[in-house]
């Protein structure tokens, strides 16, 4: 028992020594960026096991500046927390941070980086973004979007019209979300209350749950071998779970995709292998196997529903803590569409709408901490060198309530983005930054926008949103997950316009 007690002692000794000697060798070779003091193998824990890693963050940037190192495990993170350190690194530098880290979370939910989102850098990654990249373009010609959400609004404002009580916005902005990606991911059309779809809402949260808040495995790995938490038990199997569903929808799409025929996006991308296949580019085919595709389908499927959801369950609180702006959005719908529906040919028109979605996005931190990138080489960002293989992240939150960019960075104003005239300006804001930039900006941006400016102004068209009598907006917000803020429950009350 002696034995074994200092047999242990001696290898912590080893390894504690072992990481101060790497650490020290690293510190000579590189300029590093500065960060809070931590202790050996733990790292930081204070601070990275914090769901408000974000606003922490910011405050220790008051001390350290922009570019900051935080110990993570024995992992080192490096967090961007201006608008200039992160232009330097993602626009400027672009390939150097397009890397993508490995976790075993990001593992497992890719199939070993077999999707866009999650895998690193790489011929085969720019290969699989043109083709989902095509896809969308492909997809979003014509009115067939626009049609899909009109369809789904309408099944979904009726459902509300009918609530007699104070009811929770975010079920059904939920249901929606997902009905919508649904259509486009599969095609199909799904009743209102569909136990199929309600079954990958309740997936989706319960993935959330677990990627959101974190497993042990994605700090020491090698636990998921040794001996595997519970949360990691459950993660995999609803992460199997969701790969099972989204294979069964693929294996249906080969077995009925017809020449000519665009359903939808999963045949989009069957039509992109085609292509490959009929002119004869063996190198494109070995990229375009099943698994990967199907893991393009679950980016947009799963990522598309969770921000776009998280954002329209806020744009609903604003319009209920404002009802002042609820109303000048609706003077500007009724004045461009009249007694018609609102449709995409009318975007253009809707300025101040599209300006209050543009706060929201600024005001709701739904990205928080946002991907994580990975230095594919040794580079510099702020005047320090970053060496290759570290994490890299964006603190969006930070972003997004610089007081040198943003005055009154806590209040909700959409006449930011308002030239003189009411008209949108022709440049966002330096500071805005929801869908990330650079090599690795979000592929879903060209979706996302059209299809939640086309939701407001249907949910804004059809309804007066207010709070319940004698309720006041709550000012607090509640954690999701790292870095991830949703309003504090509230309950709605929708009137008919005339």
């Amino acid at each position: 028992m002696i034995d074994v007690s200092v047999n242990i002692q001696t290898v912590l000794a080893g390894v504690s020594i072992g990481l101060v000697v790497l650490y020290v060798i690293k510190r000579m070779r590189y300029r590093l960026p500065p960060g809070p003091w931590c202790l050996p193998l733990v790292g930081n824990y204070s601070v990275y096991s914090s769901f408000e890693i974000h606003r922490k963050m910011r405050e220790l940037s008051k001390k350290y500046g922009p570019v900051i190192s935080l110990s993570v495990g024995t992992q080192t993170w490096i967090i961007l927390n201006n608008i200039d350190v992160v232009l330097e690194a993602m626009v400027k530098k672009k390939a150097d941070f397009a890397g993508r880290p490995k976790f075993a979370s990001g593992d497992l939910f890719s199939e070993g980086g077999k999707d866009i989102a999650l895998s690193t850098y790489s011929p085969t990654w720019k290969f699989h973004r043109k083709i989902a990249g095509k896809a969308l373009r492909h997809y979003l010609q014509g009115d067939l979007l626009e049609h899909m959400i009109q369809d789904n609004m309408n099944k979904f404002l009726d459902k509300m019209a009918q609530e007699k009580d104070p009811f929770c916005a975010k079920d059904y902005i939920n249901l929606m979300i997902f009905h919508q990606l649904y259509t486009i991911c599969f095609g199909e059309k799904r009743a209102v209350d569909d136990p199929e779809v309600k079954a990958y809402l309740q997936l989706d949260e319960e993935l959330n749950d677990g990627l959101g808040t974190g497993v042990l495995e994605d700090v020491f790995p090698y636990f998921k071998d040794i001996y595997p938490t519970a949360k990691w038990k459950k993660l995999k199997s609803n992460v199997n779970e969701s790969l099972t569903l989204l294979r069964t929808k693929f294996k249906q799409h080969v077995d009925t995709l017809e020449p000519g025929i665009n359903r939808d996006f999963t045949d989009s991308l069957l039509i992109a292998r085609q292509e490959a296949e009929n002119e004869g580019d063996e190198a494109a085919l070995e990229k375009l196997d099943d698994a990967h595709l199907i893991q393009t389908i679950s980016d947009i499927f799963f990522a598309g529903v969770d921000t776009t959801r998280m954002t329209m369950d806020w744009f609903v609180y604003f319009m209920t803590k404002h009802p002042e702006i609820q109303s000048k959005c609706q003077e500007e719908i009724d004045r461009v569409v009249g007694s018609g529906i609102p449709s995409m040919k009318n975007r253009n028109n809707f300025d101040f709408l599209e300006a209050c979605l543009f706060e929201t996005m600024r005001l709701a931190n739904v990205t928080g901490l946002g991907v994580p990138h990975m230095t594919i080489c040794d580079s510099q960002v702020g005047g320090y060198d970053i060496p290759k293989g570290t994490t890299v992240m964006i603190n969006h939150w930070a972003l997004h309530h610089d007081p040198k960019y943003w005055k009154d960075h806590e209040s909700f104003d959409p006449n930011r983005y308002l030239d003189e005239n009411g008209k949108l300006k022709p440049a966002k804001p330096e500071s805005w930054l929801p869908f990330s930039a650079g090599r690795r900006v979000c592929l879903g941006e060209t979706v996302a926008k059209p299809e939640m400016l086309l939701m407001c102004a249907n949910l804004l068209k059809r309804f007066e949103i207010r709070l319940p009598d004698g309720i006041k907006a709550n000012p607090e917000y509640r954690m999701m997950g790292f870095g991830v803020e949703l309003p504090s429950e509230y309950k709605i009350v929708v009137t008919e316009r005339e």
